[in-house]
């Protein structure tokens, strides 16, 4: 977070010295929506699923107008998301689950593209340093009791495992959208976004002990750190 005040003090004080001599090529965008992430599962026990929800996407962006319509700058974004393991046949899961959250930062260069005098594309692409929490959580036991059809005795699921967490991750940006100049200051956009992971996987579930119903099983998930994100957002440029 240091690091982060450090950089956007510096994109302020840049900005402040612009402004100074008269000058209006700066942009300031926030971006808010929503994404989807996919977990890879190995192992003998497939009905019993990692998978993610509550997804949330924030990014917020500070960039310096360039010739023919490029730009180029500094952009962070936070996403969070839920991680619940699901048992496939009932679809019983364990309610909330665990947050994951995944900060990043980085340059981003951007090239619009008019089709109307107001309407227009943006493409753009960032490279991005990727922070998680480093808290591991190791699994010594019950998860949920499955209950089931016809009024029998509920039926444990035991966990025995460990979570292996990647602290720092490498990511390329793509990103494609739309947008709309209300004045020359102020614009609306819709833009998706894909996040390519660069480095290990982002985090690895290794359960090597599944006990249900007598019957032991083995099963690896694996979210591989790539996701997919749709976003509103607002640009100011002064």
């Amino acid at each position: 977070m240091k690091t982060l005040k450090l950089l956007l003090l510096g994109i302020i004080w840049l900005a402040s010295n612009e402004l100074s001599f008269g000058q209006k090529n700066w942009v300031i965008e926030a971006k808010v929506g929503t994404g989807n992430t996919d977990i890879n599962t190995t192992g003998n026990f497939p009905d019993l699923t990692l998978t993610t929800n509550s997804h949330t996407f924030i990014s917020f962006g500070v960039l310096k107008k360039l010739k023919n319509n490029f730009s180029i700058g500094l952009e962070t974004d936070i996403y969070r998301f839920n991680l619940r393991f699901t048992f496939l046949p009932l679809e019983a899961d364990n309610g909330g689950g665990i947050n994951n959250r995944f900060w990043s930062i980085g340059p981003k260069i951007q090239k619009d593209i008019y089709l109307l005098p107001k309407l227009g594309l943006s493409l753009s692409a960032g490279f991005h340093l990727a922070q998680t929490h480093p808290l591991e959580k190791t699994y010594e036991g019950i998860w949920q009791s499955v209950l089931l059809p016809g009024g029998g005795q509920p039926i444990p699921v035991l966990l025995y495992g460990n979570e292996d967490i990647q602290q720092f991750t490498f990511h390329i940006k793509p990103e494609v959208g739309i947008f709309y100049d209300l004045t020359e200051s102020s614009r609306i956009t819709f833009s998706c976004e894909w996040g390519i992971n660069l480095s290990q996987p982002a985090l690895v579930v290794n359960l090597d002990r599944i006990v249900f119903e007598d019957q032991t099983f083995q099963n690896r998930h694996v979210f591989n750190g790539n996701y997919f994100a749709a976003q509103l957002g607002y640009r100011y440029s002064f």
